[in-house]
């Protein structure tokens, strides 16, 4: 099974696209937040009359409130995990669906496929050449120009395509990491 198929790899990219939204919204409610001097005056009263009486009837709702407890949270954790599961899911397949994203596979499968190209011309010129200069010393220098050529034509699309992937892999990363938060 692939890592990228599994609900603990979506479960982590739901929790990072949810983290990185959370953390986009905080400039916007900064400036309305406004605290008053009176206000936390009576919340620390009203505190203090609530923990007095909380105190006294704590043994018995601390036994009660634990077994009813327990129960939520594992209902809760689950249900927790399969919203990220789903949300990472989501995440995932919107950066797999980029363009980005999809150029990068297309390069790296062309780089793949000239890389095996440029071996197989490789090995191909090794043994003309090989073969040529058991038959005749004066023919070699030619065979292994005109065939060399060859390879280094291979060689050169190997890296051209190459350089390709490399650029595609920063577009597919630059545009991923803009579709977290989303």
């Amino acid at each position: 099974m692939s890592i990228t198929r599994s609900k603990p790899f979506y479960a982590v990219a739901g929790v990072t696209d949810a983290a990185v939204k959370s953390l986009r919204e905080v400039p916007a409610k900064l400036p309305t937040v406004r605290i008053e001097r009176k206000d936390v005056e009576k919340a620390v009263e009203k505190a203090v009359a609530n923990l007095q009486a909380e105190a006294v009837a704590f043994p018995s709702k601390a036994q009660s409130t634990a077994v009813g407890l327990a129960g939520e949270v594992v209902g809760r954790a689950d249900s927790v995990y399969t919203d990220l599961v789903v949300r990472g899911r989501s995440v995932v397949t919107r950066i797999r669906r980029q363009k980005a994203s999809q150029d990068l596979s297309a390069h790296a499968a062309t780089t793949v496929r000239r890389t095996k190209a440029t071996s197989t011309s490789a090995q191909n010129t090794a043994g003309e050449t090989t073969r040529t200069a058991k038959k005749a010393a004066t023919r070699t220098k030619s065979t292994a120009a005109k065939k060399s050529a060859t390879t280094r034509s291979t060689a050169k699309s190997a890296t051209t395509s190459a350089r390709k992937t490399a650029e595609s892999a920063v577009r597919a990363t630059t545009d991923g990491a803009d579709k977290l938060g989303r």
